[in-house]
C-alpha cells in the first residue's frame, strides 16, 4: 500500500500522464473573445498568496531596469525573463509566486505603450505547466502583438501540451489598450523517436 502511494505522488509530482489540468484557456475556446481590457486602467495587483515565496526563487527575480519595470514590481509582481520592447511598445511578464522548481505561477505578462499600462494578455494570471500558460510573445510593430499559449488536453503529460494557440492583439496608442483580434489553435509539433 505504501509502495503504490509513493508510485503514485511521484508520477503527480514528476508529470505524470491523466493530470486534471486547470481550465485556465477556456477563454480562447470561445466563439467571440470578450475585451478584458480598457484604457485608464492601473497595473493590476499581485494576487494574494497563500505560502510564502521561496527566497531561492525570488532571488531569480529580475530588478527593475525602466519606469515601466518599477510599476509591476510596485504592484506586488516579481518581475521575471526578459521584457519584449520596440516601436515604443514593452511587454513585462510578472509573478505573484512559483512553483518547487522556480516556475511562475499566478503570472501575467503585461503591455504598455510609451511607457503606460495598456492592459494585460489574459483575464487573469496563469500557472506554468497548466491550459492557458503564456509562452511567447513576438512584437510585429507599434498596433500588433501576438502570444502563444500552451493548450493541454487531460492525458497530456505536464511536460508536453498537445496543442497550442496564437492570439493576435492590436494595441491602440492614445489611449494604450491591447485587445485580442483573432485566434488559432493548432497541433503541437512532435518529434519523432520520442
Amino acid at each position: 500500500m505504501r509502495s503504490t502511494t509513493l508510485i503514485l505522488g511521484l508520477l503527480v509530482t514528476c508529470g505524470g500522464v491523466n493530470h486534471s489540468q486547470e481550465a485556465g484557456g477556456s477563454w480562447m475556446d470561445e466563439p467571440a473573445i470578450a475585451s478584458w481590457n480598457s484604457a485608464g486602467r492601473p497595473v493590476p495587483a499581485a494576487p494574494d498568496v497563500d505560502d510564502p515565496v521561496n527566497p531561492r526563487c525570488r532571488e531569480l527575480a529580475r530588478p527593475p531596469q525602466s519606469n515601466v519595470d518599477t510599476q509591476v514590481r510596485d504592484r506586488g509582481w516579481d518581475l521575471v525573463g526578459a521584457f519584449q520592447g520596440g516601436w515604443e511598445v514593452l511587454v513585462v511578464r510578472g509573478t505573484a509566486t512559483y512553483d518547487g522548481m522556480c516556475r511562475p505561477m499566478q503570472y501575467q505578462d503585461f503591455v504598455f505603450v510609451r511607457g503606460r499600462f495598456a492592459g494585460p494578455l489574459a483575464p487573469a494570471p496563469m500557472n506554468s505547466r497548466t491550459d492557458g500558460a503564456l509562452s511567447r510573445v513576438t512584437l510585429q510593430g507599434p498596433t500588433r502583438l501576438t502570444a502563444e499559449y500552451l493548450r493541454y488536453e487531460e492525458a497530456d503529460a505536464l511536460c508536453c501540451p498537445s496543442r497550442s494557440t496564437q492570439v493576435a492583439f492590436d494595441i491602440a496608442a492614445d489611449p494604450p489598450v491591447v485587445h485580442a483580434r483573432a485566434v488559432s489553435t493548432s497541433r503541437a509539433a512532435t518529434t519523432r523517436g520520442q
